[in-house]
């Protein structure tokens, strides 16, 4: 099966049709059967519309198709302070006389996943993205110790290849893909090797493990990543409006020392403090160091 990236609506008129429809923006993203079409053999994941998102049509068959984490957004843009809910509608959030909030019908503050904290309000549909920041954290050590050359465990964590190593705070802070960053941490072979290892990475031994294994089922890509410097400090841009969020929802407050998904050399790792005010960015032991850590999602195009 070959691979599409498809950025304008898929018309199926009258014929079969068989590929990857994925992260179109456009409206009505996703695939449209009219004339008794039929679509088999697909899959349909990852559109964002404001109406006539995955598959839509008045006449048609899907067939042995798979559909799945297409999102209704409520507008071509989601805004800082945005939620996104579990079955993925974004909402913008409406407030009662006294200061609280108020869901739609058949939703609560059980359904929120996320809060919109950075997005890209000049979203042309094709290049637009919006940060969603977690409701819950932890707090972890980066890493634990990594696999020597020689196949024995090594004292120290390992060096991640094609990870840059940040030398300053002030260089760390224009990297924005802790998803790409976290990809490389997981996948390291000093890590996965020998998955029964103390060296082999876990939800409770990794930051960057326990953001990608975050509300990822069996059998899904992983969804959420742990953010860069870059994202934390836009983040920080706009913590008043995600602390007064959390605190509605009775969710722990962004406040103090954070992990990134940033290197600075095999044994230290960057870390953001909330607020900045209270002290730069600063570089911590990989595996003694102690900091909490909050899954970052992506929605949007990718």
């Amino acid at each position: 099966m070959r691979r599409t990236i498809l950025h304008i609506l898929v018309l199926v008129i009258g014929l079969t049709y068989s590929d990857i429809v994925s992260t179109q923006t456009a409206e009505g993203g996703g695939v449209y059967i009219r004339n008794n079409g039929k679509l088999i053999n697909s899959i349909v994941t990852e559109n964002y519309a404001v109406n006539g998102f995955g598959v839509a049509g008045a006449a048609g068959e899907v067939v042995n198709c798979k559909v799945t984490d297409n999102y209704y957004l409520k507008s071509s843009v989601v805004y800082p302070g945005d939620m996104f809910f579990d079955d993925g509608v974004v909402y913008t959030p409406v407030y009662d006389a006294n200061g609280n909030l108020i869901f739609p019908d058949n939703y609560d503050a059980s359904n929120v996943i996320g809060i919109c904290f950075w997005s890209n309000t000049h979203n042309d549909y094709i290049n637009g993205r919006s940060w969603i920041l977690a409701l819950d954290e932890v707090s972890l050590i980066w890493c634990p110790r990594g696999l020597n050359a020689d196949g024995t465990g090594g004292w120290n964590p390992p060096d991640i290849p094609d990870l840059y190593n940040y030398q300053t705070a002030e260089a760390a802070l224009m990297d924005y893909d802790g998803e790409g960053n976290t990809a490389l941490i997981v996948n390291h072979s000093g890590f996965v090797e020998q998955p029964t290892k103390s060296y082999a990475l876990t939800v409770d031994n990794c930051a960057a493990k326990y953001c990608y294994e975050y509300r990822r089922a069996a059998g899904e890509d992983a969804k959420w990543f742990l953010p860069s410097i870059g994202q934390l400090r836009r983040l920080e841009i706009e913590l008043d409006l995600i602390n007064e969020l959390l605190g509605l929802l009775n969710k722990p407050l962004i406040q103090g020392r954070y992990w990134s998904s940033n290197e600075r050399t095999r044994t230290a790792a960057w870390n953001y403090n909330f607020p900045l005010t209270a002290g730069q960015p600063a570089q911590a032991n990989k595996i003694s160091g102690v900091y909490k850590v909050r899954p970052v999602a992506m929605i949007s195009q990718r």
